[in-house]
């Protein structure tokens, strides 16, 4: 059975990928000067700072095609556990409160939950 037939695996997949979409653009939308400025607090690197945006909209992409073809799925989650992590890597080391850190893991979560459940190697031959 594909991941689009598992209804609560499919609402979680389109979940996140609406939540990227829409912190994507919300960080296009916000003035640059109070990117830069969150970025620098959190000392995320000046090289890696245009990249943020494409990946989470390329996640996106990759976590709706997961659904029809698991493989791709788990690369992307995959990816997207690993991202996740080290932007709640660096609210943490930034000394952000917690809550700031929290939509990272919460995203870096439901993607773990992908890999997991679209990692299973019988969904992987598809």
């Amino acid at each position: 059975m594909s991941q689009a037939g598992n209804r609560p695996i499919a609402r979680l997949a389109v979940g996140l990928a609406v939540a990227q979409v829409l912190d994507a653009l919300g960080g296009w939308a916000v003035p640059r000067r109070y990117v830069d400025a969150h970025l620098d607090h959190l000392g995320v690197p000046p090289a890696v700072r245009s990249a943020l945006g494409p990946i989470k909209l390329a996640g996106s992409v990759g976590i709706l095609a997961g659904l029809r073809w698991p493989a791709l799925g788990v690369l992307t989650s995959a990816g997207l556990v690993s991202y996740y992590s080290a932007a709640s890597t660096f609210h943490v080391l930034s000394g952000d409160h917690p809550a700031l850190a929290a939509p990272a893991a919460g995203f870096g979560a439901a993607a773990a939950v992908l890999l997991l459940v679209q990692g299973r190697p019988s969904d992987c031959s598809k």
